[in-house]
Formats: structure tokens, C-alpha cells, sequence
């Protein structure tokens, strides 16, 4: 679904972190009342990220993710810890597997950056409250999108951040069309209204409604970042645990 895809593009683009170790906890509730709790912590050094996620889902019960992004080595893996075993993804794939598709016309939804002026202190931090917007309509019904977002430049590793963030990008990672449409220009321009938010998120509240007359539903997610600091971290942390084999 298009709608999801766009929802799912604009919260990684801006979370992502590096330099730095981060605790997040996420709460999602809608859906006929069902509510989901997620944990996530996050390790990036230079151009390699760890991200470990914990999830409590009513629906599908217990659920655990990580994945280790190596730039340098233009790799996502995807760490099985249960079976000991991993699967290899190349970011040069993912990022021009729909290339094919790029003269595709697709109306991208105006999304829109508003700095409220207001402000308040999290994990002893001056935040600036940015609110992101859009709505889309097409057959798949109406959808509104609104993200506030408390964001700081005063967090351990900012530069550092930036600096990952411009290796995502160039890594051609960051434009995959396959996260959100097929069409380059649409996304470009999507990402460049991305880059107005300038700070780092430590809290986020994010409303979605979609769906048509007599069937839509309503998804609000609350996240927000419990710990965040700059630390020493062994290469080891970004490597494929040892006895682990290759998922074909």
C-alpha cells in the first residue's frame, strides 16, 4: 500500500541516527482498539549501524529484529539469533531495483514543515517543536498524516549524525524508490522538504487516519527517546556473530 509506504519513509528519515548510542520505546494504538509496545536501541559508528527492536504485538505475540548496516561493505544484514543464522541484502540492489520504474508519473502528496516556536526540555535537552503534515487522496481512499516532533541539536554525536545521514543518501540506500514509489523526482523533492527538520528527534507523536466513507481507521503512535549517548564501540558489535551461517 502507497499511503503505508510514505507513512514508513518519513519515520526513518527522521530517526536516523549515528555516532551514537540511542534507547527508543515506541507505543502504537488503533486498529480496533489493539495496542503495541516496541523497544529499539541503536549503536552507529562511522558508517556502520546496529539496530536491535523488541516488539509486544496482541496479534502476532512476541517479535524481535536486527539488522546491521554496513556501508562499507554495501550490506544489510538481518540477524537471526534464534536459528543462528543470518540473511545478506546488497544495498546497491535494493536501491536500483526499480529503477526500471522511474519515469513512472506518481503524485506525491504536498508535505509540509511547520516550526511552531514552541519549546521544552527532554533528557535535560532544549527541543523545538516541528509539526509534518500532508493528505493524499486516490483509490485507496483519503489518508491525513501529522507528526510532531521535539528535536535538539544538543545531543551527543550531531555532527556525527549529519554526517551518517549524508552517507545513507550517497549510498543510494536513503533513495530507494522501493520504500516509497517509483518515481526519483517525486522522492527527491520529498526528501529535500525532509532535510528543512534540523535536529535530531527525541520525542515524536505521529496520527494517521485512512480509508474512505463508512470504512477508515485511525493509527496514533507515541515514541520517544529514553537514553542517548556517545560511547566506545567494539568493531565486533557490527559483525555476523561467530557460527552463524548464511540463510540461502
Amino acid at each position: 500500500m502507497r499511503i503505508i509506504s510514505l507513512v514508513s519513509l518519513l519515520f526513518v528519515a527522521s530517526v536516523m541516527s549515528a555516532d551514537v548510542m540511542y534507547e527508543m520505546t515506541s507505543t502504537t494504538s488503533g486498529m480496533m482498539g489493539m495496542k503495541a509496545e516496541t523497544q529499539m536501541r541503536v549503536f552507529v559508528k562511522g558508517d556502520r549501524s546496529l539496530t536491535e527492536m523488541t516488539a509486544e504485538n496482541p496479534m502476532t505475540g512476541p517479535m524481535s529484529d536486527t539488522k546491521i548496516i554496513r556501508l562499507d561493505k554495501g550490506v544489510i544484514w538481518s540477524i537471526d539469533h534464534e536459528n543462528e543464522k543470518y540473511s545478506e541484502h546488497s544495498l546497491e540492489t535494493m536501491s536500483g531495483a526499480t529503477e526500471e520504474y522511474e519515469e513512472t508519473e506518481m503524485e506525491m502528496p504536498e508535505l509540509k514543515v511547520f516550526r511552531t516556536g514552541e519549546k521544552k526540555q527532554i533528557l535535560k535537552k532544549d527541543c523545538e517543536q516541528v509539526i509534518v503534515s500532508m493528505e493524499s487522496a486516490g483509490e485507496e481512499g483519503k489518508m491525513t498524516f501529522k507528526q510532531t516532533m521535539w528535536v535538539t541539536k544538543e545531543i551527543p554525536g550531531y555532527k556525527e549524525i549529519q554526517e551518517f545521514q549524508k552517507q545513507m543518501a550517497e549510498s543510494g540506500l536513503g533513495s530507494s524508490s522501493a520504500m516509497m514509489g517509483p518515481n526519483k523526482k517525486n522522492y527527491e523533492e520529498f526528501q529535500k522538504k525532509i532535510s528543512e527538520i534540523d535536529g535530531f528527534p527525541l520525542e515524536i507523536d505521529m496520527d494517521i487516519t485512512m480509508g474512505g466513507e463508512g470504512m477508515s481507521f485511525t493509527m496514533t503512535t507515541h515514541s520517544e527517546v529514553t537514553k542517548i549517548e556517545t560511547k566506545p564501540i567494539n568493531d565486533r558489535v557490527f559483525e555476523i556473530p561467530a557460527g552463524y551461517s548464511l540463510q540461502e
